[in-house]
């Protein structure tokens, strides 16, 4: 009886902090033809132009905080993601990440978009996120969080980063 208790306190204390958690990040897909090797040489030492749309704070500069998260993100190759990408970035190449998109959208459908209606204090906040490859997608993510106060909320800094990294597996 006492092995039965420890378990259901093992499982119950699982499920609460589980609970927890600040941010859930899916990995909505892995094209076949993703490489890190393709994006090793797309993106080392380059500019990645980045498209983010939607604001769930209202904040001025969010777009740029975005692109400062990710490029603090280790993902291999030294990459600058940038919505003002210099003469470096190779144009076949894009990222496009959207916040609470209304109507939903599925991230593997966001490397065609230009714009897109988002709901900009919508809890919680849902972001997609995709690696556009000449035109299509290259890998696919989407995330949610329950709560965050602005773009420097340790929460949200968690998501991007983690986003980013399952963006581009190694």
């Amino acid at each position: 009886m006492a092995v039965l208790f420890r378990t259901v306190v093992v499982v119950a204390g699982v499920f609460i902090v589980g609970g927890c958690s600040s941010d859930r990040v899916v990995v909505e897909d892995i094209n076949p033809l993703y490489s890190s090797a393709e994006f090793f040489a797309a993106a080392d030492g380059r500019d990645l132009r980045t498209t983010v749309l939607g604001n769930p704070f209202g904040t001025p500069g969010f777009d740029q905080a975005v692109t400062a998260l990710m490029t603090g993100t280790p993902v291999g190759p030294k990459t600058r993601f940038t919505t003002t990408p210099g003469p470096s970035a190779n144009r076949d190449y894009s990222v496009t990440v959207v916040f609470n998109p209304s109507p939903d959208i599925l991230a593997v459908d966001l490397c065609n978009v230009q714009s897109l209606p988002t709901a900009a204090t919508k809890r919680p906040i849902v972001a997609r996120a995709a690696f556009c490859a000449a035109g299509g997608e290259a890998s696919a993510v989407s995330g949610y969080l329950d709560q965050a106060t602005g773009p420097a909320d340790p929460k949200f800094t968690a998501l991007i980063r983690d986003m980013t990294l399952q963006l581009f597996p190694r």
